[in-house]
């Protein structure tokens, strides 16, 4: 698979990529069923931080429906990992698992270069939301140290948005994503 600094005015790299139930798809094809698509890489299942983000991006996934969008989410999580937490009804999009961490590199979605590298206020704020929340941290998985980040994607795979996160908090809120479409 190719790898590129992929940013704002590219064309996102296409891959092939499994979820959870069993499905192999294509990006390509994915970005075909809706306006736009947010391409949102994650750390993995058991982070309490990614755990609030699913949980927001779920609870407000009808209105990214609303304004002819979706959501596909890469987590470095092995498929059965999510399966075992989560059905696919209750999660409403589609999770590419990518255990091996080969999307991210491909993407060139680094990681901070130490624990402390991953902390901030926001960071912070969020792992308290969480545990508020009732989230659990579950089983530790790929690297710890990756960062996240979101692309919006055109249905012809151009990016008309690119966020790379500077910690593990740094992830637009759920409002400044709608407002984006």
């Amino acid at each position: 698979m190719e790898s590129r600094f992929v940013s704002f005015g590219d064309k996102a790299i296409d891959f092939t990529y499994n979820t959870p139930y069993g499905e192999t798809l294509a990006l390509s094809e994915k970005v075909k069923q809706a306006d736009k698509t947010f391409l949102v890489f994650l750390r993995y299942y058991g982070c309490t931080i990614c755990q609030l983000d699913i949980k927001a991006y779920r609870e407000n996934y009808q209105k990214f429906l609303d304004k002819g969008a979706q959501i596909l989410l890469v987590l470095q999580s092995e498929p059965s990992v999510i399966a075992q937490g989560i059905t696919k009804e209750e999660l409403k999009f589609d999770v590419a698992c990518d255990p091996s961490q080969e999307l991210y590199k491909a993407y060139q979605i680094g990681a901070a270069k130490s624990k402390l590298g991953l902390a901030s206020m926001k960071t912070i704020k969020k792992m308290q939301a969480a545990k508020k929340s009732g989230l659990v941290h579950g089983a530790y998985e790929g690297n710890e140290l990756q960062l996240p980040a979101v692309f919006l994607l055109d249905n012809s795979m151009n990016v008309v948005y690119a966020h790379r996160a500077k910690n593990a908090g740094d992830m637009p809120e759920i409002d400044d994503m709608l407002a984006k479409l």
